[in-house]
């Protein structure tokens, strides 16, 4: 791995292309700057805030920005733009090399490519946690697919994804010159989504020059993660998992491009060209456990939920308590497991207690 991006069997290039992070450890938007390397100098303050924060700094000459006084528990923010990693990395790095506040590991000059992205994602495991982390794989010289090619495969119902929708975005000049050509699939809103552009149109719009315009075809593959995928697919590299085999493993399971030889499109062969643009049959799953109810989740639902209707029907029966005190036998008769077990946590001798009050 060179520093922020690998280069991978197929000669696709793989790399990190956006980091966004919050921490309430580094509560100040100094601390934060030395945490990232920098000094406070080399920010400046922004004249409006962003994001619920009331102060911006952004760092001079490249897009990252430091925010921070928000509201309560907001703790500062980080974003961190892709053209900015690369210099991002290198002032990190020197904080591992360095006696600093938050240098808690040595780290030898030689190891740099290799070790640096991931010590700066384990630190902000450590710090805080991930809201954003975008994957790309670059196709220079477009030897795979184009665009243009993937809208056809979608046209042609020979794309299986988890995503249920996409949407295309065409950009041009009121000249006609085309400018922006892009494939989104999923939504901003969730947590996973891919976006296939056309990455040669894009730096050509910004070129100032003719001569500084690219020729070749180039077209990136972006996998943009939030909030908890985004600290999975972290802690996969922390693990020691290329750069390249998370990013490639990720999309195919999200994405495959099929041979349309089977009546029933699950059954269908795999595109040859996908299998050498994916370069891997493995699948990487961004499995979030879903988080299991306690007592007091289930108590702010009944408040929230049912107390209103028992509330009426309490005030409508006179102030009666009949409706619990005829029905409560029968509902600790039908609680389920689920429910067992969590009164059993919250109160491990409840039976012997309901006896007794039975008694």
């Amino acid at each position: 791995m060179l520093g922020n991006y690998t280069i991978l069997k197929n000669k696709l290039k793989a790399s990190v292309d956006w980091i966004a992070f919050t921490s309430t450890i580094v509560a100040t938007a100094r601390e934060m700057m030395e945490f990232l390397g920098y000094r406070e100098t080399d920010f400046q303050l922004l004249p409006k805030g962003a994001n619920g924060y009331s102060k911006v700094y952004r760092l001079k000459g490249y897009p990252v920005s430091v925010m921070t006084e928000g509201n309560e528990g907001m703790g500062t923010h980080v974003v961190i733009a892709g053209s900015a990693i690369e210099d991002m990395l290198q002032h990190y790095r020197n904080t591992l090399v360095t006696d600093t506040p938050f240098n808690t590991k040595a780290l030898a000059v030689s190891d740099f490519d290799y070790t640096v992205m991931l010590e700066f994602l384990k630190d902000i495991r450590r710090i805080g946690w991930l809201t954003r982390l975008d994957l790309a794989v670059d196709d220079l010289g477009g030897r795979f697919f184009r665009v243009e090619d993937f809208k056809k495969h979608l046209e042609n119902l020979e794309v299986v994804s988890k995503f249920r929708t996409f949407r295309e975005v065409y950009e041009s000049t009121l000249a006609g010159e085309s400018t922006g050509h892009t494939i989104y699939l999923g939504s901003r809103q969730s947590e996973v989504m891919l976006r296939i552009y056309d990455k040669q149109l894009e730096q050509n719009r910004k070129a100032e020059k003719e001569e500084d315009k690219i020729k070749e075809p180039w077209v990136r593959w972006e996998l943009e993660l939030k909030n908890q995928r985004a600290s999975i697919a972290a802690d996969y590299l922390i693990k020691r998992m290329s750069l390249g085999e998370v990013i490639t493993e990720i999309l195919n399971n999200y994405v495959r491009i099929i041979e349309r030889d089977d009546a029933n499109r699950s059954r269908c062969s795999i595109n040859p060209v996908w299998e050498s643009f994916v370069n891997t049959v493995k699948k990487l799953v961004l499995y979030v456990e879903k988080a299991k109810k306690t007592i007091e989740e289930k108590r702010k639902w009944i408040v929230h939920s049912v107390m209103p209707t028992l509330a009426g029907i309490i005030v409508a029966d006179r102030g009666s308590f009949s409706i619990i005190t005829d029905h409560f036998d029968d509902a600790l008769a039908r609680m389920n497991g689920h429910m067992q077990e969590l009164v059993t946590r919250k109160n491990p001798d409840w039976m012997r207690d309901y006896d007794a009050l039975l008694a």
